[in-house]
Protein backbone atom coordinates (compact mmCIF):
# COMPACT_ATOMS: atom_id res chain seq x y z
CA UNK A 1 0.00 0.00 0.00
CA UNK A 2 1.44 3.75 -0.94
CA UNK A 3 1.32 6.18 1.93
CA UNK A 4 -0.88 8.65 1.87
CA UNK A 5 0.70 11.93 3.75
CA UNK A 6 -2.48 13.18 4.44
CA UNK A 7 -6.36 14.07 2.92
CA UNK A 8 -6.70 18.07 2.74
CA UNK A 9 -9.44 19.71 1.44
CA UNK A 10 -9.14 21.04 -2.27
CA UNK A 11 -9.43 24.31 -0.92
CA UNK A 12 -5.78 23.60 0.94
CA UNK A 13 -4.38 22.23 -1.85
CA UNK A 14 -1.17 24.60 -2.62
CA UNK A 15 -0.50 23.79 -6.04
CA UNK A 16 -3.66 23.61 -8.35
CA UNK A 17 -1.66 22.65 -11.64
CA UNK A 18 -1.93 18.95 -9.20
CA UNK A 19 -5.15 19.23 -10.48
CA UNK A 20 -4.75 18.80 -14.27
CA UNK A 21 -2.33 15.79 -13.95
CA UNK A 22 -4.49 13.32 -12.35
CA UNK A 23 -5.67 10.91 -14.36
CA UNK A 24 -8.12 7.86 -13.04
CA UNK A 25 -8.91 6.35 -16.78
CA UNK A 26 -11.58 8.06 -16.73
CA UNK A 27 -12.34 11.31 -18.33
CA UNK A 28 -15.40 12.80 -16.79
CA UNK A 29 -14.11 11.93 -13.41
CA UNK A 30 -10.43 13.86 -14.33
CA UNK A 31 -11.99 16.53 -15.75
CA UNK A 32 -14.39 17.12 -12.50
CA UNK A 33 -11.50 17.53 -10.24
CA UNK A 34 -9.74 19.70 -12.78
CA UNK A 35 -12.66 22.22 -13.95
CA UNK A 36 -15.22 21.90 -11.39
CA UNK A 37 -14.64 20.14 -7.61
CA UNK A 38 -12.58 23.46 -6.48
CA UNK A 39 -15.49 26.05 -7.95
CA UNK A 40 -18.46 23.41 -6.49
CA UNK A 41 -16.36 23.16 -3.29
CA UNK A 42 -16.23 27.06 -2.84
CA UNK A 43 -20.29 27.17 -3.39
CA UNK A 44 -21.03 24.73 -1.29
CA UNK A 45 -21.95 22.16 -3.34
CA UNK A 46 -19.77 19.85 -2.71
CA UNK A 47 -17.27 19.24 -0.81
CA UNK A 48 -13.70 17.50 -2.34
CA UNK A 49 -10.63 16.03 -0.18
CA UNK A 50 -7.34 14.96 -1.87
CA UNK A 51 -5.37 11.90 -0.37
CA UNK A 52 -1.76 13.34 -1.24
CA UNK A 53 1.21 11.05 -1.03
CA UNK A 54 4.71 11.99 0.61
CA UNK A 55 6.32 13.15 -2.87
CA UNK A 56 2.98 15.38 -3.20
CA UNK A 57 1.21 13.37 -5.90
CA UNK A 58 -2.52 13.07 -5.46
CA UNK A 59 -3.39 9.63 -5.30
CA UNK A 60 -6.79 10.23 -5.39
CA UNK A 61 -9.79 12.04 -4.23
CA UNK A 62 -13.50 12.03 -3.57
CA UNK A 63 -16.26 15.05 -3.19
CA UNK A 64 -19.16 14.33 -1.39
CA UNK A 65 -22.29 16.41 -0.85
CA UNK A 66 -25.92 15.85 0.66
CA UNK A 67 -28.80 14.40 -0.41
CA UNK A 68 -32.25 12.68 -0.20
CA UNK A 69 -33.60 9.11 -0.57
CA UNK A 70 -37.20 8.54 -1.92
CA UNK A 71 -38.76 6.38 1.04
CA UNK A 72 -40.28 4.29 -3.03
CA UNK A 73 -36.57 3.78 -3.99
CA UNK A 74 -35.50 1.73 -1.19
CA UNK A 75 -35.60 -2.14 -1.03
CA UNK A 76 -38.49 -3.32 1.25
CA UNK A 77 -36.07 -4.84 3.95
CA UNK A 78 -34.51 -1.24 4.24
CA UNK A 79 -38.20 0.45 4.97
CA UNK A 80 -38.23 -1.09 8.24
CA UNK A 81 -39.49 2.12 10.69
CA UNK A 82 -38.82 4.14 8.42
CA UNK A 83 -41.16 7.42 7.47
CA UNK A 84 -42.76 7.54 3.69
CA UNK A 85 -40.80 10.57 3.16
CA UNK A 86 -37.18 11.20 1.66
CA UNK A 87 -34.65 10.55 4.47
CA UNK A 88 -31.27 12.53 4.92
CA UNK A 89 -28.28 10.96 3.00
CA UNK A 90 -24.83 11.84 2.62
CA UNK A 91 -23.53 11.24 -0.88
CA UNK A 92 -20.31 10.44 -1.99
CA UNK A 93 -20.37 12.25 -5.39
CA UNK A 94 -17.17 11.26 -7.07
CA UNK A 95 -14.52 8.25 -5.72
CA UNK A 96 -11.28 8.05 -7.85
CA UNK A 97 -7.83 6.83 -7.76
CA UNK A 98 -4.92 7.95 -10.08
CA UNK A 99 -4.28 5.05 -12.28
CA UNK A 100 -0.68 4.58 -10.62
CA UNK A 101 -1.98 4.53 -7.48
CA UNK A 102 -4.79 1.50 -8.10
CA UNK A 103 -5.03 -1.80 -6.90
CA UNK A 104 -3.02 -0.39 -3.60
CA UNK A 105 -5.62 0.58 -0.94
CA UNK A 106 -6.27 4.17 -1.68
CA UNK A 107 -9.70 3.36 -2.54
CA UNK A 108 -10.52 1.45 0.49
CA UNK A 109 -8.59 4.39 2.40
CA UNK A 110 -10.71 7.28 0.78
CA UNK A 111 -14.50 5.58 1.15
CA UNK A 112 -13.03 5.00 5.03
CA UNK A 113 -11.83 9.00 4.93
CA UNK A 114 -15.70 9.29 3.57
CA UNK A 115 -17.49 7.42 6.19
CA UNK A 116 -15.40 9.04 9.01
CA UNK A 117 -16.74 12.14 7.65
CA UNK A 118 -20.56 10.69 7.33
CA UNK A 119 -20.57 9.91 10.52
CA UNK A 120 -18.91 13.14 11.67
CA UNK A 121 -22.10 14.89 9.92
CA UNK A 122 -24.15 12.67 11.37
CA UNK A 123 -23.50 13.49 15.07
CA UNK A 124 -24.17 17.28 14.22
CA UNK A 125 -27.70 17.28 11.81
CA UNK A 126 -30.01 14.08 11.02
CA UNK A 127 -28.65 11.41 8.56
CA UNK A 128 -29.11 8.16 7.35
CA UNK A 129 -27.77 6.52 4.60
CA UNK A 130 -24.42 7.09 2.71
CA UNK A 131 -24.82 6.75 -0.82
CA UNK A 132 -22.88 6.25 -3.92
CA UNK A 133 -23.26 6.00 -7.56
CA UNK A 134 -20.98 3.64 -8.32
CA UNK A 135 -19.58 2.79 -12.37
CA UNK A 136 -20.18 -0.47 -13.43
CA UNK A 137 -16.67 -1.71 -13.02
CA UNK A 138 -16.69 -0.23 -9.34
CA UNK A 139 -19.86 -1.96 -8.12
CA UNK A 140 -17.84 -5.21 -6.48
CA UNK A 141 -15.57 -2.10 -4.29
CA UNK A 142 -18.60 -0.95 -3.05
CA UNK A 143 -20.31 -4.12 -2.36
CA UNK A 144 -17.55 -5.73 -0.45
CA UNK A 145 -18.66 -3.21 2.53
CA UNK A 146 -21.94 -3.82 2.71
CA UNK A 147 -23.87 -1.16 0.00
CA UNK A 148 -27.22 -2.62 -1.18
CA UNK A 149 -28.43 -1.09 -4.46
CA UNK A 150 -32.03 1.25 -4.83
CA UNK A 151 -34.62 -1.16 -5.88
CA UNK A 152 -34.99 0.29 -9.41
CA UNK A 153 -31.07 2.08 -10.07
CA UNK A 154 -28.70 -1.07 -9.78
CA UNK A 155 -25.54 1.27 -9.91
CA UNK A 156 -26.84 3.31 -7.11
CA UNK A 157 -25.72 1.99 -3.54
CA UNK A 158 -26.74 3.03 0.20
CA UNK A 159 -25.54 1.79 3.37
CA UNK A 160 -26.77 3.29 6.49
CA UNK A 161 -24.75 5.38 9.10
CA UNK A 162 -25.16 2.91 11.74
CA UNK A 163 -23.75 0.27 9.92
CA UNK A 164 -20.34 2.17 9.77
CA UNK A 165 -20.79 3.18 13.29
CA UNK A 166 -20.88 -0.65 14.51
CA UNK A 167 -18.07 -1.40 11.85
CA UNK A 168 -15.82 1.97 13.43
CA UNK A 169 -16.98 0.86 16.82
Amino acid sequence: MIHVLYLISISELPQKNLLKTFDCGIEEVNIYLSRYAEKNDKLGIGKTFIALTQTKEIAGYFTIATAQVKFEDLPENAKNHLPKYPIPALRVARLAVNKSFQKKGIGKYLLTQAFIKTVHVADITGLYFIIVDAKESSASFYEQFGFQSFTDKALTYFLPVETIRKAMR
